[in-house]
């Protein structure tokens, strides 16, 4: 199964999945087609993808940090929050839905503990409003995941919800030191929320050098849940930059050359080794100028998925920036959906372990 956005699901597409509201009612059934006017209703209903049946995508253990209803449920909360936020004139006077928050936030833990194997980040599809949810999202599930790991579970939920609520202020300001001032001014009120999520907000874009924002706290002055959501935030954000998003494993690189001045170096060892930057299901350009679909994320840390070859290799003389062919989102090489099952992969497709295959290499990420 491939995942689309709504807008552009294939004509004839039928789900692989079904599709959950927030409060666990299907909403569309697996195997349903989606039309388009139906996709429309969707869109409006606020699902911004789907999983369809496609050839070459057979098999695969896709996954994702949470339950549909579980994701559903936050983003439902969120974009009531961030509509809320928008229209507010005083950060203070925002009415932070803290209790269902945090019910949501234990259930997402609870599933997030299980996923040892890698999960797909959700797509920053749609509007501004929509990119926002989904980069906080992935912030709070990147976070939550390597506190499992360095801390236990009661510190990744205070790890995911402070997540959620850390950049609420972009929307008051547009300048970075503020931005956290604002975000602290909507969350400080609220008893009900405790003092890590509080103290891990204010310190976010604090870094172990001083050189951060806004009180330039430094070394073990910066406690080890901030120095989890520091690293979570700058690793999101450079996947996501709408200008000139980075690779996955340049965005871990990246992260790997400044542990130990800006970061915290456990816990950028900590998310190469339990978020894969290529998890199943990622759509990627070959440097061979083959598409591929990841079917196994590879060894822990390394970034050398297994890819399952979907076209055939290209002759294109016309290349773009990094070898990349300009034509490389062009659908052309992927065929439409059909209606297959998942019944194992197909004998007719080529698999490259990438972690064997030094030759070959990922040059673009085209749906993750």
């Amino acid at each position: 199964m491939r995942r689309v956005d709504i807008r552009t699901i294939p004509e004839g597409a039928t789900l692989a999945r079904p599709l959950v509201d927030q409060r666990g009612a299907f909403v569309l059934a697996a195997g349903k087609t989606v039309t388009e006017s139906m996709a429309e209703r969707l869109w409006e209903r606020g699902f911004r993808y789907a999983y369809v049946h496609a050839p070459g995508f057979e098999g695969l253990d896709v996954r994702e940090p949470m339950e549909p209803q579980t994701y559903q449920q936050v983003r439902h909360l969120l974009a009531g929050l961030v509509n809320q936020v928008k229209q507010a004139k005083d950060p203070s006077l925002v009415d932070v839905p803290v209790l269902a928050l945090q019910e949501a936030t234990k259930q997402a833990c609870d599933e997030l503990v299980k996923q040892n194997q890698g999960f797909l980040l959700y797509p920053a599809w749609g509007t501004l409003a929509d990119r926002f949810l989904a980069s906080v999202v992935n912030i709070a599930c990147v976070a939550a995941r390597i506190g499992v790991e360095l801390a236990d579970k009661d510190s990744a939920r205070h790890l995911f919800l402070a997540g959620l609520l850390q950049d609420l202020g972009t929307w008051f300001t547009d300048r970075a030191a503020e931005h956290v001032t604002a975000s602290l001014a909507i969350v400080r009120g609220y008893r009900e929320l405790s003092a890590w999520v509080k103290h891990i907000v204010g310190d976010h874009h604090e870094r172990l050098d001083g050189s951060g924002f806004p009180q330039g706290k430094s070394g073990h002055d910066i406690h080890l849940l901030s120095r989890i959501m520091q690293v979570a935030v700058a690793y999101v954000e450079l996947l996501q930059d709408p200008r000139n998003p980075a690779l996955p494993h340049e965005a871990q690189e990246h992260l790997m050359a400044e542990a130990g001045v800006l970061f915290d170096w456990d816990v950028v060892q900590t998310l190469r080794k339990v978020v894969p930057g290529y998890p199943t299901g990622s759509v990627v350009r070959l440097s061979t100028s083959q598409l591929g679909v990841v079917v196994h994320p590879g060894p822990a840390s390394l970034n050398r998925p297994r890819v399952r070859v979907l076209s055939k290799k290209s002759d294109r003389r016309d290349e773009g920036s990094h070898g990349v062919p300009d034509d490389a989102d062009a659908p052309d090489e992927l065929q439409g959906p059909a209606n297959v099952g998942d019944g194992g992969q197909p004998a007719a497709y080529e698999e490259i372990d990438l972690a064997a295959d030094h030759a070959v290499a990922i040059v673009r990420l085209l749906e993750s």
